[in-house]
Formats: C-alpha cells, structure tokens, sequence
C-alpha cells in the first residue's frame, strides 16, 4: 500500500474496496501490464479512502437522510 497517500485507519478498507471493484472488472485486467495494474489500484484505493475520509467528517451527514430515509425509522 502506498502509506503516503492514504492513511492507515483507511488502508484496510480502501485494500478491500480496491480488490472488489477490481476483481468486478474480469479477465481483461488480468492481461494489462503490472504497471498499469497498479496505478489502478493505487488510484482506487485513493479514491476510496477520500470518500470515506469526508463520511467520517460529516461532509454527507445532511444527505443521509435524502439517501436513506428509512435508516434512522424505529
């Protein structure tokens, strides 16, 4: 994992999301260069641990509700 970039509360989640969407996209990136693999896994992980770094902040918390009305029902 590139620590630099994401930091390491996210690094487990961001590996695993990275791995999902990654294996989702089939055979096709079994045949692209190692490069080219990793530079897409790096950018997803990236990517992932940013979006949930701004959930943990709240960013979204005044969306939640419009996205899953149902969630805070008793």
């Amino acid at each position: 994992m590139h620590v630099s970039t994401v930091p390491g509360e996210h690094a487990r989640a961001a590996g695993h999301a990275a791995a999902k969407l990654y294996s989702g996209a089939g055979h096709r990136l079994l045949y692209a260069p190692s490069e080219l693999r990793q530079l897409i896994t790096e950018a997803i992980e990236v990517g992932y641990a940013a979006a949930l770094q701004d959930v943990r902040n709240g960013d979204f918390d005044s969306d939640i509700l419009e996205w899953r009305p149902t969630l805070f029902e008793a």
